[in-house]
């Protein structure tokens, strides 16, 4: 996930803002108070240490708090790890503005990806991929709260949309890797057992319908790239026809309702940083 969040932040910061003429080089400027801060909480369970210490030691929150502390929030947001007593689940705080990650559900991702036959999914897609949606799924939640970002139908939808409109705009091969872990995930969940009541009740949707909405968003975004979506039978031909404006149409309103708010300054100097490192990891 390292690594992952790495190529997000060098991604993010190449594509999410408009091109600025180069400039003689400035001195550093004064660290600001920063608007999304992280928690590594010790867990509950002592089987999670090694995760704790893994993703603290790996600083994959920093990461992410780089990408989202482009965003001129009006509140400090947290993204932390925690152990959740034995709930496999993630979520955002409002009354905290804090996006909480169980151990539990990243150990329970780990598994899923580790015992179900995976096909052509590589082991990291499958074990990174749902995790790095997930995350940013509850960070979309904490910026529509925090930016009050008018929200035409479910919500959960909405956060499913910004994380996968976010992912395409880091790249086709990034977004490849990871929206194919995170649809593979959702797979399986749909096949694990039948639906039952609460599931249509849910305020989220179907595991099969998230599958195909964010493999919808993905071919739309590069028909030609994600072709194997269509020739692989992931898509039903009829709903591939109207993906390309189901992601232009998603894709404006990110524009139109989130881009105001990022600070192109700030992007520009992480453009710098974070392209040094990415080279030095590869």
């Amino acid at each position: 996930m390292r690594i992952l969040a790495l190529m997000a932040l060098a991604c993010i910061v190449a594509s999410c803002t408009p091109q600025i003429a180069p400039s003689r080089p400035e001195a550093p400027a004064a660290v600001a108070e920063p608007s999304v801060r992280v928690e590594y909480r010790k867990p509950l369970n002592p089987a999670h240490e090694a995760l704790y210490e893994e993703m603290r030691d790996g600083g994959v929150l920093e990461r992410f708090a780089a990408i989202l502390s482009v965003i001129r929030l009006p509140r400090t947001l947290t993204l932390a790890f925690a152990g959740c007593g034995g709930d496999s689940n993630a979520w955002y705080e409002p009354e905290t503005t804090t996006v909480i990650f169980c151990y539990e559900y990243l150990a329970e991702i780990r598994r899923l990806a580790t015992s179900r036959d995976r096909g052509s999914v590589p082991l990291k897609d499958a074990a990174d991929g749902p995790a790095v949606f997930i995350l940013l799924h509850e960070s979309g939640h904490a910026v529509f709260d925090l930016l009050k970002v008018p929200i035409l139908g479910r919500e959960e939808d909405a956060a499913d949309t910004f994380a996968a409109v976010t992912l395409l705009r880091l790249g086709a091969g990034f977004a490849l890797r990871t929206i194919r872990g995170a649809a593979w995930a959702y797979a399986q969940g749909a096949t694990s057992r039948l639906p039952e009541e609460h599931d249509f009740a849910d305020a989220h949707s179907l595991d099969t319908q998230r599958y195909y909405n964010i493999v919808c968003l993905a071919y739309g975004s590069d028909p030609k790239f994600f072709a194997t979506v269509i020739t692989g039978r992931q898509l039903p031909a009829q709903r591939a026809e109207s993906c390309a404006d189901e992601y232009h149409q998603a894709l404006f309103a990110f524009q139109k309702l989130i881009l105001p708010s990022i600070a192109a300054e700030k992007l520009q100097r992480l453009r710098i940083n974070y392209k040094r490192d990415l080279q030095r990891s590869e």
